[in-house]
C-alpha cells in the first residue's frame, strides 16, 4: 500500500481521532487536576507578575475594611466581625465616636510600610497601593443636592496592612502555585498542538478512501446541518458549563465534591469526541458538495429565493450567475476547499477560545480581537488564494510553450520566491532549448562533415586504382597515381587517427600520464619541429629564462602544441606577424599563440572548437576540423584551460596551467 493509502485507511484515521480525544482528555485530566490542587490552599495565584499585585491579598485587606467599617457602624457586632476575620493575617486598626477595633497599634507611617495596606477616611482621603473592590465610608446614599446622607464624626479611620512577614506564607503558596500553573500551561499548548495538527490531518482525509477519490459518508452523515450545531453546541455547552460549576465548588471549598472530578472529566471528553466527530461530519459534507442539501435554513433561503426570482426574472439571472461564479471561485477545486477548510476550522478554534477565555480582560474585548483576526487571516488566504492561482496560470503558459512568461506583483513570501524560480526556470529551459537546437546543428553538420571527409580520399583512391588497373600507362604515369594514392591514403588515415583519438579523450578512455614538465622546453620543441622559421612568417616568441613546470601528459601536450603551431603555418596569411608567448600569471603558466587568418573568420569563439568544424568553411582539402578539438580536448584533460578568442582578422588561443610546487 501507498503511502496515501495508508493515511486513508481506517486505522490511520482512527488513530488520529483517539489521539486528538487523548489529548483533550489528558489537557482536561492535568488542567482540573492542577486547579484542584491548588485549590486545597485556595487560589492565591490568579496569573499576576509578581506576588505584590497579589489579587488574593488584595482582596483580603479590602474586606477585612469594609467589614471593619459595618462594625464601628453597629452593622455587625464585634463577635460577627471577630468571626468573619479570624483567618485575616494581618493587622487592622478602627476608631469612630471613641470604640476602637483593633488588633494592633497602627499609625499612618507603620500602615504605609507594610506590603499591602489601605488607610480609609470618611473625606475621601484614601490611601493604598493595592487593587481594592468596594471602598468604606462610601455607600451613604445621596439626597437631592448631591450631599451624602451619612456623617462620620471627626477623627473617623480605618487602617489595614499586612507585613511582608505576614503575607511570607502566602507568598510561599503563591510560588508554588505558579510554577504549577506554568508547568501545566506548557503541557497543555502541547498537547494542543499535537491535536490541532492531527485535527488538520483529519480534515484532508475524513470521507476519503486509498481505493478512489470518492467523498463517502457514515451514517451519522444523515442528520441534517442544524441538528448538527445543536447538538454540538448543548452535548459540549453541557459538558463544559458542569464542569465549569463543579471546579467553582471545588475551589470555594463549599463541600468535598472532588468524588464528582472524574466523572465530570469523563463527561467532557465523551462530548468533546462526540463533538468532533459531528465537526468531521460537516467537513464531509462540504467536501461532497451536500452541505446545501442537508440544512434546513439553506433549503428554506432557497426555496424562498427561488419564489422571489420567479417575481424578479432578471434579477434572479444575474444572482444565479454571481451565485455560480463564487461557488465556482471558492469550492471549484480541492486546492481552494482546503484553504477554506484550514480557515473554517481555524476560525471555530479562535471562536472557541474566546468564548472560553472571555473573562481574562472582557468578553468584548475578546469579540474584537477575534473579529481583528478574522479579518485579517481572511485577507492573508485570500492574498494566497490569488498568488497560488497565478503560479497555477503560469505553469500552464509554460507548458505551452511561452517560456518567456513572467510573474510580477506577487504577495511577499513563497510566492513571491516561488515567481522567481519560475522565472529562472524559464531562463534556463530557454537555454536549455537553445544548446538542444545548436547540439541537433552540429550534430548534423558533424555527420555532413564526417561523410564528406571520408568520401573525397576514398573517391580519389578509388578512381586512381582503377585507372592503375585498366589504363596501360607508362611508369611515369603509374609512378604520379601511385604516390597520388599514397597520399589519400596518408590524409585517411590521419583523419581516422584523429577521429578515434578525440573520440577515446571525450568519452573519457583515454589515460592520461602526466608528470611534471617544465613549459617553456616543449615550446621550444614544437617550434623546432614545425619549422614555422621557414614559413613565411615572422615570429615574434617571448618566453621566459627560467624554467616554468607544469603537471601534465607530455606526449598530449606536444601534441596540443603541434596542432596550435600548425595551424598558424597553415593558415596565417604570409608576410604577417605570428606571437607566441610564454609567462607567468597569477600562478599560472599561461601560453598564448596569436596570427592574422588568410580567410574572413564569420565563426563564434565557442564553435571553431567542436568536431569537423573549419575556420574556412570554403575549404576542403586540408585538414580535418579536429585539430582545435583534440588540442581542447587534450588541454582539459591535463587539468588546464583551452580558450579561443577571435577579434577581426585575430586569432588568439590562449592555454594556461597552474605552476607546478607552488
Amino acid at each position: 500500500m501507498n503511502i496515501k493509502g495508508i493515511l486513508r485507511s481506517t486505522a490511520a484515521k482512527f488513530i488520529a481521532f483517539a489521539g486528538i480525544v487523548g489529548c483533550f482528555a489528558a489537557a482536561v485530566i492535568i488542567g482540573e487536576n492542577a486547579i484542584a490542587g491548588c485549590g486545597r490552599d485556595g487560589m492565591i495565584y490568579q496569573f499576576e507578575t509578581d506576588f505584590s499585585q497579589s489579587s488574593y491579598m488584595a482582596g483580603q485587606v479590602n474586606n477585612t475594611a469594609v467589614t471593619l467599617e459595618a462594625a464601628l457602624e453597629g452593622g455587625i457586632s464585634r463577635q460577627e466581625f471577630e468571626q468573619q476575620t479570624r483567618d485575616f493575617p494581618g493587622s487592622y486598626y478602627g476608631v469612630m465616636n471613641g470604640t476602637v477595633i483593633s488588633n494592633a497599634e497602627l499609625n499612618d507611617s507603620a500602615t504605609q510600610n507594610a506590603a499591602f495596606y489601605l488607610i480609609a477616611r470618611p473625606d475621601d482621603a484614601t490611601q493604598s497601593n493595592i487593587s481594592w473592590y468596594y471602598m468604606p465610608f462610601d455607600d451613604g446614599p445621596i439626597d437631592e443636592y448631591n450631599v451624602r446622607s451619612t456623617t462620620y464624626p471627626l477623627g473617623t479611620v480605618i487602617r489595614v496592612c499586612v507585613t511582608s512577614e505576614q503575607a511570607a506564607q502566602y507568598q510561599e503558596i503563591w510560588s508554588a502555585q505558579k510554577n504549577t500553573f506554568a508547568h501545566t500551561i506548557y503541557i497543555v499548548l502541547t498537547l494542543t498542538a499535537a491535536a490541532l495538527a492531527l485535527f488538520v490531518y483529519l480534515l484532508f482525509v475524513t470521507g476519503r478512501r486509498p481505493e478512489d477519490e470518492e467523498v463517502h459518508f457514515a451514517t451519522i452523515d444523515r442528520l441534517p446541518v442544524e441538528v448538527n450545531v445543536v447538538l454540538f453546541w448543548s452535548v459540549l455547552g453541557t459538558a463544559a458549563g458542569l464542569n465549569i460549576a463543579l471546579m467553582s465548588e471545588l475551589l470555594s471549598g463549599s463541600g468535598d465534591l472532588s468524588f464528582l472530578l472524574l466523572p465530570s472529566i469523563l463527561f467532557f471528553v465523551a462530548a468533546f469526541a462526540f463533538a468532533l466527530e459531528l465537526t468531521l461530519l460537516l467537513v464531509r459534507l462540504l467536501k461532497a458538495g451536500s452541505l446545501a442539501r442537508r440544512s434546513w435554513c439553506i433549503r428554506a433561503f432557497r426555496w424562498s429565493f427561488n419564489k422571489i426570482g420567479v417575481l424578479c426574472t432578471g434579477t434572479w439571472h444575474g444572482l444565479g450567475r454571481l451565485r455560480l461564479a463564487f461557488t465556482k471561485a471558492i469550492l471549484g477545486n480541492y486546492k481552494t476547499r482546503n484553504v477554506v477548510l484550514l480557515f473554517t476550522a481555524y476560525s471555530v478554534v479562535l471562536a472557541f477560545l474566546a468564548a472560553a477565555f472571555a473573562g481574562v480582560g472582557g468578553s468584548f474585548f475578546a469579540f474584537v480581537l477575534g473579529v481583528g483576526w478574522f479579518l485579517a487571516a481572511g485577507y492573508f488566504l485570500i492574498r494566497r488564494i490569488d498568488g497560488f492561482d497565478r503560479i497555477v496560470a503560469a505553469l500552464q503558459k509554460m507548458r505551452g510553450g511561452d517560456l518567456s512568461f513572467r510573474l510580477t506583483d506577487m504577495p511577499e513570501g513563497v510566492f513571491a520566491a516561488m515567481a522567481e524560480d519560475l522565472g529562472s526556470l524559464g531562463d534556463g529551459m530557454q537555454a536549455a532549448l537553445q544548446n538542444e537546437v545548436r547540439a541537433e546543428r552540429m550534430k548534423s553538420e558533424l555527420i555532413t562533415n564526417v561523410s564528406h571527409d571520408l568520401k573525397t580520399p576514398l573517391t580519389s583512391i578509388l578512381s586512381y586504382s582503377d585507372l592503375l588497373s585498366q589504363l596501360e600507362l607508362t611508369p611515369e604515369e603509374a609512378n604520379d597515381y601511385a604516390k597520388i594514392i599514397h597520399q589519400k591514403s596518408l590524409r585517411l588515415k590521419n583523419l581516422t587517427s584523429d577521429l578515434f583519438d578525440i573520440s577515446k579523450v571525450q568519452s573519457g578512455v583515454e589515460q592520461m600520464v602526466c608528470e611534471r614538465l617544465d613549459a617553456v622546453t616543449l615550446v621550444r620543441q614544437a617550434l623546432a619541429e614545425q619549422e614555422a622559421q621557414n614559413s613565411g612568417l615572422v615570429l615574434k616568441v617571448t618566453l621566459p629564462e627560467r624554467e616554468l613546470p607544469i603537471w601534465a601528459d607530455g606526449r598530449k601536450m606536444s601534441r596540443v602544441l603541434e596542432n596550435l603551431i600548425g595551424n598558424c603555418v597553415k593558415y596565417a596569411m604570409k608576410g604577417t606577424r605570428v606571437f607566441v608567448s610564454l609567462d607567468e600569471r597569477d600562478g599560472k603558466a599561461v601560453f598564448e599563440v596569436k596570427n592574422t587568418a588568410n580567410y574572413e573568420m564569420d565563426f563564434a569563439a565557442d564553435e571553431i572548437t567542436e568536431r569537423f568544424v573549419r575556420g574556412d568553411a570554403a575549404r576542403s582539402t586540408e585538414g580535418s576540423g579536429l585539430g582545435l578539438a583534440i588540442a581542447k580536448s587534450y588541454t582539459e584533460a591535463c587539468g588546464g584551460m583551452f580558450e579561443v578568442e577571435v577579434d577581426g582578422d585575430q586569432f588568439k588561443v590562449r592555454i594556461s596551467f597552474p605552476v607546478y610546487g607552488l
